[in-house]
């Protein structure tokens, strides 16, 4: 027999059915579509020809009978439960013998949920998305990827500073969309008012204040004093803030923008030991 269609009640979706589907749960189907549970054969329906071909061969299938007759029985629909009487062509079974007999008459296994297909007319109006569509999704995601890359390298300049070629990607990145790094960043802040004193034959004092010329506040830095003597490096010494900052800004963690930081840092060594030193502002 050949397949039939049935539309769910719910959606008004149609689809395709066959007579091993009808005999699964006494023709109860579920509709993939909107999920609704429906006896297959109480909403059976009937497709009609689409064109004057298909109208011819059917007309010259049925034997017997006048062209109004013929046309008259095709423009009316049938009665459901008449396909129960239909027969098979060249075949003495009727439908309902078949379904009563289903099993001895076919060796597939028949599950216990049937599948349906779509009718031909749904599957033809699904719309297909062009070329365009994927390039236009495809393009976004990479933007996305390259966004999240960038955001990883800025928070972490460690992964800049071990490649030198992902160093320099990113620079021109940078530069392409006017962002500065944090070592530009921390360039701005500057020691103003240094000044050296000698506190005893084994220590000096190095004191000044720290200004942000950065339009932001920024996480405070660490100083690198380096003594020198002759031209030469003598030692070099980096303090953090909390070794550096008075004791009424030790809390302070951040410094904000043209606000001077006083800074206090002594040196383990005599002032009469070097003859230069620099302070040099390094990131955190």
């Amino acid at each position: 027999m050949s397949d039939k269609q049935t539309k769910c009640p719910e959606c008004q979706t149609v689809y395709k059915v066959s007579v091993a589907q009808l005999t699964v749960a006494q023709g109860m189907v579920c509709c993939p579509k909107c999920d609704n549970t429906f006896n297959a054969l109480s909403h059976l329906v009937f497709a009609f020809p689409q064109n004057k071909n298909s109208v011819t061969s059917q007309l010259h299938h049925i034997q017997n009978r006048s062209f109004m007759q013929a046309t008259a029985e095709l423009a009316q629909p049938q009665h459901i439960l008449d396909i129960f009487q239909r027969k098979v062509e060249h075949s003495n079974i009727d439908l309902k013998t078949y379904l009563n007999n289903l099993n001895y008459f076919s060796t597939e296994p028949i599950g216990n949920i049937p599948a349906m297909k779509l009718s031909a007319p749904d599957l033809e109006s699904e719309k297909k998305h062009g070329n365009g569509y994927y390039l236009l999704w495809g393009i976004i995601n990479l933007l996305l990827i390259g966004l999240l890359i960038f955001q990883i390298l800025w928070f972490n300049p460690k992964f800049l500073n071990s490649s030198p070629a992902l160093n320099s990607v990113f620079t021109q990145v940078c530069q392409f969309f006017n962002c500065s790094s944090l070592e530009e960043r921390y360039s701005l802040i500057s020691a103003n008012r240094v000044k050296v004193k000698r506190v005893d034959r084994m220590n000096t004092q190095f004191t000044g204040e720290l200004i942000n010329y950065y339009d932001k506040s920024l996480a405070l830095p660490n100083i690198k004093v380096t003594l020198k003597e002759k031209q030469q490096t003598l030692s070099t010494y980096i303090y953090s803030p909390q070794e550096y900052l008075v004791e009424s800004l030790s809390s302070i963690q951040r410094i904000p923008k043209n606000s001077p930081f006083k800074f206090d840092i002594l040196v383990p060594i005599s002032r009469n030991d070097f003859d230069a030193y620099t302070l040099e502002i390094i990131k955190p």
